[in-house]
């Protein structure tokens, strides 16, 4: 129910990405964000291998890390 003008974005934490990878690609968000910084950007291997075509912002700073970014 969404106009193609809205650009639709989503956001998912510390997944199995490989379990959930087809209600991932039924969201059809134009761009979603992950966590990626502790799997070392690895996780992106999932959306390479299902040939996931809309944008990915790979998260890679850990919130929970104690250190704060300069």
């Amino acid at each position: 129910g969404v106009e193609n003008d809205i650009q639709v974005h989503s956001h998912f934490c510390y997944s199995d990405f490989g379990d959930i990878f087809p209600s991932i690609q039924r969201l059809d968000a134009d761009v979603i964000s992950i966590e990626a910084s502790k799997a070392d950007l690895k996780l992106l291997d999932v959306f390479k291998a299902h040939g996931y075509s809309n944008e990915i912002g790979p998260g890679v700073y850990d919130i929970h890390s104690p250190r704060v970014p300069s």
